[in-house]
Parts: C-alpha cells; sequence; structure tokens
C-alpha cells in the first residue's frame, strides 16, 4: 500500500463529504433557524441510526479488515459471513429496537410514547448500514481505496436529496414537525442505496453471496466485540450527550413545574445550541477521521517499529493542525453564520438574537476538549491495529463515566454549556490515559506524540505537493 498515496486520495474525499455534510447541516439550520427546538429534534434524528448501528455492529468491520490484512482469512469467506450476519443480525437488532421504543418505553412511562411512523425508520436503516459498513470494509482490507472513498462520498451525497423528496411528500412543514420525520426516512433511503452501491462495487474482488463460515464467526466475534465496544463508546462519547442533554434538561424542569410540551421545546432548544456547537468544534477531527481507517489498515498491516516510526509523527502533526484549525474557527462563526442567516432569511438578527449567544459559549468550552482528543484518536487507532484493544475500551469507559457523571450534574443548572464543560473533561482526561498507556506499551516518550519536529514539516510538504500534482492533473 503507497500510503501517502492513499493518504492525498482519502483526505480530498474526505474534505467532499465535510463539504457535503455541513452543507446539509446548514440546509437543516436554515429551515428551522426560527424554531429551535425542531432542530434540536432533528439532530437527535440523525444520530440515532448511527447509535444503534454501532450498538449492533458486534465489531465485525473492524476485524474483517485486521483478519484479511495479517492474512489469517480470504476475503471472500469474511465478507459473505459478514453480510449473513448484518442481514439476519441486524433484523434482529431493528425488531427489538423498534419494540422496545413502541411498547417497553410507554410501559414505563405513558409520556414517553413515541409516533411509531418516526420510530421505523430509525430502527430498519439498522441492516443497511451494516450492509454497507461491511461491503465497504472488505473493499479497504484489500485495498480498493477508491470504492472505499466513493462509498463514503456516496453516503453523504444521497442524504440530501432523500430528504428533500421526504420532506416534500411529508408536507414541507417545520411547524407540523416534518423537518425530524424526513431526517428519518431520508437516512432510510439514503442508507439502503448506500448499501446497494458497496455491495456492487466490491464484486469485484469478491462473489456476492450468504454463507456462514463459523472458525471465522468466532474468531471474529471473538476479536470483534473488543473493537466493537471500543466504536460504540467512541460514538457515544461522541453523541450521547445530545439526548443525555434533551432527557436531563426536559426531566429538569418538569420537576421544578414546567408542563411537558414546553420542557419538551425549551429542552429542544439547548440540544439546537449544543448540537451546532458540536458541529463546528467537531471539524478539527476531520484529518484524523480522514485517515483512522487507512491508518489502521497501515499498521495491521505493518510491523511494530514500522508503527512506532509513522504513529507518533501522524499524531502531533493532527495535533498542530486541531490547533490551527479551532483558532480559525472561534473567529469565523459568527460572522460567517450571520452572513449565510442574511443570504437564505435576509435577516442576520435571526442568528445573532437566537443562536450566537448559546452557540458560542458552547464552542469556546468545547474546543479545548476536541483539538486534545485529536491525539487520542490516532494513538487509539494505532493501539486496535496492533490488537490493544483493552487499552482503547479503558480509555473510553473513562470518557463515558465522566462525561456521564458531569451530565448529570451540570446540565439542570447550565444546559448546553454544562454538556460542553463535561465533554471537555472528559476528552481531556481521556487523552491523557491515552497517552500514558500508548507510551508504556511503546516506549515513545509523550512529548514525541505531541510537540512538532523540524522534520514533519517535509512530511507535510510532501502531502502538499501531491495534493497539487493530483488537482493540475485532474485540472489538465
Amino acid at each position: 500500500m503507497n500510503f501517502r498515496r492513499w493518504v492525498v486520495f482519502t483526505f480530498l474525499i474526505h474534505a467532499l463529504v465535510v463539504i457535503v455534510d455541513k452543507g446539509g447541516g446548514l440546509i437543516l439550520y436554515l429551515l428551522t433557524a426560527e424554531r429551535a427546538s425542531e432542530h434540536g429534534k432533528s439532530g437527535i434524528a440523525a444520530s440515532l441510526p448511527f447509535i444503534l448501528g454501532a450498538l449492533a455492529n458486534l465489531g465485525l468491520a473492524t476485524a474483517l479488515v485486521y483478519f484479511v490484512r495479517r492474512d489469517k482469512v480470504k476475503p471472500q469467506i469474511a465478507f459473505e459471513t459478514s453480510m449473513w450476519v448484518a442481514l439476519v443480525w441486524g433484523t434482529i437488532v431493528a425488531v427489538a429496537a423498534g419494540v422496545f421504543t413502541l411498547v417497553v418505553l410507554p410501559w414505563i412511562n405513558p409520556a414517553w410514547q413515541l409516533d411509531w411512523f418516526g420510530v421505523v425508520p430509525i430502527c430498519a436503516v439498522i441492516p443497511f448500514l451494516l450492509m454497507a459498513s461491511y461491503a465497504n470494509s472488505t473493499q479497504l482490507a484489500t485495498e480498493r481505496i477508491k470504492g472505499y472513498g466513493m462509498v463514503h462520498l456516496a453516503t453523504s451525497v444521497s442524504f440530501l436529496p432523500a430528504f428533500f423528496l421526504l420532506f416534500y411528500l411529508l408536507g414541507g412543514s417545520v411547524v407540523g414537525g416534518d423537518v425530524p420525520l424526513a431526517v428519518a426516512w431520508g437516512r432510510l433511503v439514503s442508507t439502503v442505496l448506500v448499501a446497494v452501491l458497496a455491495v456492487w462495487l466490491v464484486r469485484k474482488v469478491v462473489t456476492i453471496r450468504l454463507r456462514v463460515n463459523r472458525e471465522y464467526l468466532g474468531a471474529a466475534v471473538r476479536y470483534g466485540w473488543r473493537a466493537n465496544l471500543t466504536s460504540t463508546l467512541t460514538y457515544l462519547n461522541h453523541r450521547i450527550d445530545l439526548v443525555v442533554l434533551g432527557v436531563v434538561y426536559a426531566s429538569f424542569l418538569v420537576d421544578s413545574g414546567t408542563e411537558w410540551e414546553a420542557a419538551k421545546n425549551l429542552a429542544g432548544e439547548q440540544v439546537a445550541y449544543y448540537s451546532m456547537a458540536v458541529t463546528f468544534a467537531e471539524l478539527v477531527w476531520h484529518f484524523p477521521e480522514a485517515m483512522r481507517d487507512l491508518f489502521f489498515s497501515k499498521v495491521a498491516g505493518s510491523s511494530h517499529e514500522q508503527a512506532r516510526k509513522l504513529t507518533p509523527v501522524l499524531s502531533r502533526l493532527g495535533l498542530l493542525l486541531s490547533l490551527v484549525g479551532a483558532s480559525v474557527i472561534v473567529l469565523v462563526i459568527d460572522p460567517t453564520m450571520a452572513a449565510i442567516t442574511w443570504a437564505a432569511k435576509g435577516d442576520s438578527s435571526i442568528w445573532y438574537d437566537n443562536w450566537s449567544e448559546p452557540v458560542r459559549s458552547c464552542l469556546w468550552l468545547l474546543v479545548p476538549g476536541t483539538v486534545g482528543f485529536t491525539v487520542s484518536k490516532v494513538l487509539q487507532a494505532d493501539l486496535a491495529a496492533r490488537d490493544h484493544l483493552q487499552t482503547c475500551i479503558n480509555a473510553q469507559v473513562t470518557i463515558l463515566v465522566v462525561m456521564l457523571g458531569l451530565d448529570i450534574w451540570l446540565i439542570p443548572e447550565y444546559g448546553c454549556a454544562g454538556a460542553a464543560v463535561a465533554s471537555t473533561a472528559a476528552y481531556i482526561i481521556g487523552t491523557i490515559w491515552t497517552l500514558w498507556a500508548y507510551s508504556a506499551q511503546t516506549g515513545v516518550r509523550i512529548w514525541e506524540c505531541l510537540c512538532v519536529q523540524r522534520s514533519d514539516f517535509g512530511y507535510i510538504r510532501d502531502i502538499l505537493a501531491a495534493v497539487i500534482n493530483k488537482l493540475r492533473r485532474k485540472g489538465s
């Protein structure tokens, strides 16, 4: 694998994904700019399918790459077994999630009764998410990086057309709550299309069929449950605070005497402000996120010494880029969002009066944590690829426990700002733990993962030159 060459390609694809995703986020903001509670509900509807998908994954996507890259199993065996799991296990999880949401929750508390029309797409998307994940992991494991990037891009590109189609079919009303419903159904439609695309692309390296190899399934689950626990905890750490913020803040308001409907709307507004701040704060993760899967595959196929040389370089470069990116983000958020609001609505005061102060406050509180956690993302990808998954699990459990504890303590009084403080404190503690554990296991000194060295700029120069040359070739 020509790692630097594919770094360039993967980063360009990821940049396109970011542009499309953030463009979609801006459209949702503009649709709900004057009804922040609907924006908050849409954020939850967008996150829940991926939370459920992460819980259902079993770690087979990571296991597939790990076993194939280490020549422990043939791609065909890994693919056909994983796809069987996607359909069978994914359907079981989808049905169980639907029953729990529509039957068990209302039985526990009648106030938690939800509309089945919004629950069905969130649950039904699970097997298709797994199919797309396993098929695309097969492409990564067999070094079909272009096809792998195409699927990631399609995941983003397909959502907006599906969302607008469903938004139109549902009546196109923000007041009527059609935005969250369109998000849920749009995600289902787009994920089905992406799953079909991923399977169609991977047919060039494997035969499309379902067949269970019990020996591989057992080994993959034994490795994968820890990988899945790590990825699930990671995703929960990134998104569960949106749900916790809504639940804890609404419960606090109800206990204080606020009517349930009013409490839900006020909590939805807090979720909206926090979700917007998180969107901007997490922009600094796009370098390590773009490299994560490719880096995991590279380390899984490398020796310990090769990984030991590469990982600290990517860690400190990621931290540097995050620091620069965060500095820009906190400076441009207000003028950028005001300009976008003015261009679409003809009135920038909508942003300044309703969104600016709470979003900006949350962003300043979130940025230290997201910048620091960039280091954890790189180091944990290395540790997972070398089968040190327990270290990753310990770090993610620490983050989750700290975050939930601080959420419950701070959210009732401080709302979205309390959630931001909890998130940053948890990320910083998790990063300190990861740095210590990585240094102890590899012998690499902590400062080598944090402090940029002169030789690193040559690495940046080589990558930028490759990007420029690739763009020139595309333009000629």
